[in-house]
């Protein structure tokens, strides 16, 4: 990697959490100058504008969250396993381990919803990508047993992936995890009864 893919990497590293928790409308060039240690011409050396950097932000911290869901489930056999491991990332969006400033999907369509976000198809995808890990976490406990047949794959992901993304803002509104926590263990109660 040369030194400009270096400088475009880390740029991207520093304004992704500053888009995640500000807001991408929000967080202005001076935000990313001032974190980056970067002048103006800096940053736009490397991209066409600010919302082609809103965009490879985005890219950077949802991709960064999907290898860690992806990595996380592959490793367990079982779906209670993989949905536990799961769960076990999504919850670093409320500790800001992996991601500061929560789910950046949720963040993302909150502020596309308001207003236009040039990304909102990734946005789109994300969420398609998220929705179908659990789809695939639900028909794989109901191939081996562990859920019931009765259970709709497609609906129930949604539902689940819903259902954790309110109680995620609860709980950073309320800086509580047991908003997450009691979302956590009824779907756990409804997938693995």
């Amino acid at each position: 990697m040369n030194k400009g893919e270096r400088t475009k990497n880390y740029i991207i590293e520093q304004s992704s959490s500053l888009f995640n928790r500000n807001g991408y409308k929000s967080t202005s060039i001076s935000d990313i100058m001032a974190a980056t240690g970067l002048k103006k011409g800096g940053i736009y050396n490397h991209f066409e504008n600010k919302d082609s950097l809103a965009n490879a932000s985005f890219s950077y911290a949802f991709n960064k969250m999907k290898e860690n869901y992806k990595s996380a489930v592959a490793s367990k056999s079982t779906a209670h396993e993989k949905f536990y491991a799961f769960i076990s990332v999504f919850k670093t969006l409320q500790q800001d381990s992996i991601i500061i400033g929560g789910c950046p999907l949720m963040n993302a369509s909150i502020e596309a919803d308001d207003s236009k976000i040039e990304f909102e198809d990734s946005i789109k995808e994300g969420f398609t990508a998220l929705i179908r890990l659990i789809n695939g976490i639900i028909q794989h406990g109901q191939n081996h047993g562990e859920i019931k047949m009765d259970i709709n794959a497609d609906q129930m992901s949604v539902f689940v992936i819903s259902s954790l993304e309110g109680a995620l803002a609860l709980s950073r509104l309320y800086k509580d995890e047991s908003y997450l926590e009691m979302v956590i263990a009824q779907l756990s109660g409804i997938l693995f009864s």
